[in-house]
């Protein structure tokens, strides 16, 4: 369920946060979305044991792919949209479901355009695509980039999928019929922390110390560190504060290397923790009009003595060969769980 996502500045009062609008959009929900065609089996099994899979079979895994994720994500059906996608997508399309039941309107049919993809080589068991999303009713054609997973059961799945930036489309689609790197073996371990610790500092308008990791970008310092900053002062006015901190970090099983560097997809799961500020209520409330709540699928307000939300942020980087520099062309967020302490 693709179409569905919004990427909103972190924000749980009643009052909404200014969202985060992705690439051409200017409005609060960011969309993503997937491609239709002719009929075929929704989960499109690989061929294992050959090295036939390529291009042509990856594009049927998609057109399949927008069949039974379109359908679902216009109904609602959570259990459907399971059978074609796992985390952290999933987490998203459920969100965006919620969002969608609560504002009593469907989601929009979709479909992914024009695809390119990039292939590991042999048997894979990842690959990613770049296309053009269309959307029912919408003017818009933004541009996302996917990872799709091999499941146990032999069915492919959707696992990471973010919409990019206008100035990122080039980059985005410079995977085009160049081979992935599968295992997550693209980044060493060194890296990978560096880069996951400065991302997420500077998604909270801090830093790690080594700001020329990651350029500086709109997305990231504006639009997500400025929400970020506009929820605490919404907290503040009520006499609440809050702390994010980072749980863990993951990267995707493919990734890929283009003429500027390696195109790939960093997931990290934080908890913001809410409390009274020094002086304030002996409690923190949210409204059930809070974004997060609708997020997690509460219906009524959720008060204590602290409250700890739980969420998930995915970001799709080009990485350097040196890997300062790095560059975020896109990225999705949403709360997960809501708990009272």
């Amino acid at each position: 369920m693709l179409g569905r996502r919004s990427v909103r500045s972190p924000r749980t009062l009643a009052a909404p946060v200014p969202a985060m609008p992705f690439a051409a959009a200017t409005v609060a929900l960011l969309m993503l979305t997937g491609c239709g065609g002719e009929p075929v089996d929704a989960a499109t099994p690989a061929p294992h044991g050959s090295a036939t899979f390529g291009r042509d079979r990856a594009a049927l895994v998609l057109t399949a792919f927008d069949q039974a994720d379109s359908a679902a994500s216009v109904a609602g059906d959570v259990e459907a949209l399971r059978a074609q996608e796992v985390s952290p997508s999933l987490d998203l399309s459920i969100a965006a479901a919620r969002r969608a039941a609560y504002n009593q309107r469907a989601q929009p049919s979709f479909q992914h355009i024009n695809p390119v993809f990039a292939v590991p080589p042999g048997d894979p068991s990842c690959f990613l695509a770049t296309a053009t999303l269309r959307l029912t009713g919408s003017e818009l054609a933004p541009t996302d980039v996917s990872q799709f997973v091999l499941g146990a059961d032999g069915q492919w799945k959707l696992s990471h999928n973010v919409q990019v930036t206008q100035p990122s489309l080039v980059v985005a689609r410079s995977i085009d019929g160049r081979p992935a790197t599968a295992g997550g073996a693209a980044l060493d371990e060194t890296s990978r922390r560096a880069l996951a610790a400065e991302v997420f500092s500077r998604s909270i308008g801090s830093t790690t110390g080594n700001r020329s990791l990651v350029v500086s970008s709109p997305l990231l310092d504006g639009q997500f560190a400025g929400g970020w900053e506009v929820y605490g002062q919404q907290l503040a006015g009520v006499g609440g504060a809050v702390q994010r901190t980072m749980d863990r970090a993951e990267w995707s099983d493919c990734a890929v290397a283009v003429p500027t560097g390696t195109l790939t997809f960093l997931t990290i799961h934080a908890t913001d923790t809410l409390r009274p500020a020094p002086g304030g209520p002996a409690t923190v409330r949210l409204e059930p009009q809070s974004p997060d709540l609708i997020a997690t699928g509460h219906l009524k307000a959720v008060s204590g003595k602290s409250i700890r939300v739980t969420r998930v942020e995915t970001f799709v980087l080009l990485v350097p060969a040196q890997t300062v520099g790095t560059s975020v062309l896109g990225l999705n967020d949403t709360a997960l769980s809501v708990t009272a302490g």
